[in-house]
């Protein structure tokens, strides 16, 4: 299902260039993410003060002005459909504090030219509860995931799905995995594209704003990356 099953490959120090690999952010360069969500005075840029390594990382934040629950603050990006049909989206984030934030939630949708189905993972930071988006289309616990972290403590959140069988492969969080063999995704809609679209968002509690840094945002169709 995989490119693991591949030989080893000479490889560069240019890894954007991989055939199996549809991302690599590092924040260093210039933010063309699309972004979407409540608006007024969000942030979504890359900034020195959100940086895990190097000189930026991406910070995020729903508005400060008029600031209410739910506000919701969304990146995303088209990066084509994988050929191998894995997909693997990677990302070390970090909660500057953790009651801004109703929910962090990773995102890759598949439009394969017939339907769109959606993956997702969640986290609360408040209480460390991981979720992942159902074939229902509401969200289950993953009780294995769940891991509180502090405030400015840095942790690497991974989804794994299978875009050919439309279904979730696995989900890690800060040090945990877990099997998620066989979990349908979420049939959203009829679609006539053909693209995968992956991103993330985060969503505004009962004490807003919501906050967020993200860096070194792998999403690919290798596993061991």
């Amino acid at each position: 299902m995989g490119r693991d099953h591949l030989g080893q490959f000479m490889v560069s120090s240019a890894l954007g260039f991989g055939r199996g690999i549809m991302l690599l952010d590092d924040c260093e360069g210039t933010f063309n993410w699309t972004v979407s969500g409540t608006g007024g005075d969000d942030v979504h840029a890359y900034a020195t003060a959100m940086a895990f390594m190097g000189l930026n990382g991406m910070s995020l934040a729903t508005r400060t002005t008029a600031a209410a629950q739910n506000d919701l603050l969304q990146v995303v990006k088209l990066v084509g459909y994988p050929e191998t049909g894995l997909v693997v989206s990677r990302a070390r984030i970090m909660f500057p504090n953790l009651t801004g934030a109703a929910s962090v939630n990773f995102l890759v949708d598949a439009f394969n030219a017939v339907r769109q189905y959606r993956a997702m993972l969640s986290i609360v930071p408040a209480t460390g509860v991981v979720s992942y988006y159902n074939s229902a289309g509401g969200m289950t616990v993953i009780p294995e995931l769940k891991g509180l972290i502090q405030a400015a403590g840095w942790a690497t959140m991974e989804l794994v799905v299978d875009l050919l069988a439309f279904q979730y492969v696995e989900a890690a969080w800060n040090g945990s995995r877990v099997s998620l063999a066989g979990v349908a995704m979420n049939d959203v809609a009829a679609t006539t594209y053909r693209e995968c679209r992956i991103g993330m968002n985060i969503i505004a509690s009962a004490a807003p704003p919501a906050t967020l840094a993200m860096d070194n945002w792998y999403v690919g169709e290798f596993l061991d990356v």
